[in-house]
């Protein structure tokens, strides 16, 4: 009976040592998160949100564009491909964007190229999210063509085979903090990331 007893004893201090202790060791972990891993968390639930907002559309790819605020304005472009005969829909998740907004501008061209077209433009971007859909892209294209003079017969078959999607990040003024135990000052960078899924109608 006594050995029953100290071998139950044994397996119940092997089970609380190596099964019950790392979960404890975990959950402690969990709320001892620094700021930029808690901001990780952050962005996969913003990702899983920008994704799910595509629905009923076919999900085709996503992209997360981080960034840092700088003292002057500068842009980030990004590209992406398009099926010429399908509709699209972009998702942006702009909750990862949790200071000065950011302005998007959705072209036909890169930004090396003069001639391209303003497709879509929205100002003052944070702590948001929405969706366009390319139908009305193609109809600005088709419009900025038809003032530039271009024959209908073309513009009836114009599509739009990539959009490049430029970020504008605002100029901001650095915070400067000192460094307690040195004395030494040090510029904040300050951070920000916006997401965009795609997603396109395949029926």
């Amino acid at each position: 009976m006594k050995e029953i007893n100290r071998n139950l004893f044994f397996s119940l201090v092997f089970i609380f040592v190596f099964l019950l202790v790392p979960q404890f060791e975990s959950q402690r972990g969990g709320e001892e998160l620094t700021p930029y891993q808690a901001y990780l968390v952050e962005l996969k639930e913003y990702r899983r949100n920008c994704r799910n907002a595509l629905k009923p559309f076919r999900y085709d790819g996503s992209l997360t564009t981080h960034f840092s605020y700088k003292e002057y304005t500068y842009a980030k472009e990004v590209e992406i491909a398009t099926i010429q005969k399908e509709e699209y829909r972009l998702s942006f998740n702009a909750m990862g964007v949790k200071n000065d907004g950011i302005t998007i501008r959705i072209y036909d061209k890169a930004k090396r190229f003069t001639s391209r077209t303003l497709l879509y433009e929205k100002e003052n971007i944070s702590n948001t999210e929405f969706t366009i859909e390319t139908t009305p892209l193609v109809d600005k294209l088709k419009e900025a063509k038809r003032e530039d003079g271009v024959e209908e017969d073309i513009i009836a078959h114009l599509r739009l085979k990539k959009l490049y999607i430029d970020y504008i990040i605002p100029a901001t003024d650095r915070i400067i903090e000192m460094d307690q135990e040195t004395g030494v000052e040090y510029k904040v960078v300050t951070k920000g990331a916006i997401i965009l899924a795609v997603g396109y109608d395949n029926l």
